[in-house]
């Protein structure tokens, strides 16, 4: 797992290396190609507001992330849970996983069973389609985002218990 805080702040050169990653599973240090672990996650943050000193990212890359959140503004309680964790930090080195290399690709394998009928691929063909014929949308929905749609959908479902994906 890669977390790339405030990546808008990363040069294109930088942008570009993590867009390798992204697209080819490897990087390429020295001229050497070098394939990285699966499976291999990439989040990433973005600061939204500042502009000076930030590279906008290419669409091509947007189009390789799965979802895009924004999250506001904590709550009062949870803010204030926050600032109460910080008098309380644990140093990296003390962290502990959470689950395994192991488990994550079960729970993939289990969330790409989840039934998806050809009804519930059209209705998403035609949301995904919507965006792209939408002349307020600079840039529709591409393929590659047709397909994590699906799985986003089929990943919910088994979420939720369930072996079938619904349109909601």
């Amino acid at each position: 797992m890669l977390l790339a805080d405030e990546i808008n702040r990363s040069t294109p050169r930088t942008q570009s290396a993590l867009l390798e990653v992204m697209e080819e599973h490897q990087v390429t240090v020295d001229g050497l190609a070098r394939p990285v672990p699966q499976p291999f996650f990439v989040i990433a943050t973005q600061n939204p507001i500042e502009y000076q000193g930030t590279f906008p990212l290419p669409e091509a890359q947007m189009d390789r992330f799965t979802l895009s959140l924004s999250l506001g503004y904590p709550s009062e309680a949870d803010e204030l849970l926050m600032l109460q964790r910080q008098s309380h930090r644990v140093a990296p080195e003390e962290l502990q996983p959470c689950i395994s290399l192991e488990e994550i690709q079960e729970l993939q394998r289990l969330a790409a069973q989840v039934k998806v009928t050809i009804e519930l691929q059209r209705y998403l063909l035609n949301l995904v389609r919507a965006t792209r014929e939408d002349d307020e949308i600079a840039l529709g929905v591409s393929p590659r985002g047709s397909v994590a749609l699906q799985r986003a959908t089929q990943a919910l479902a088994y979420l939720q218990g369930r072996d079938y994906a619904l349109p909601r």
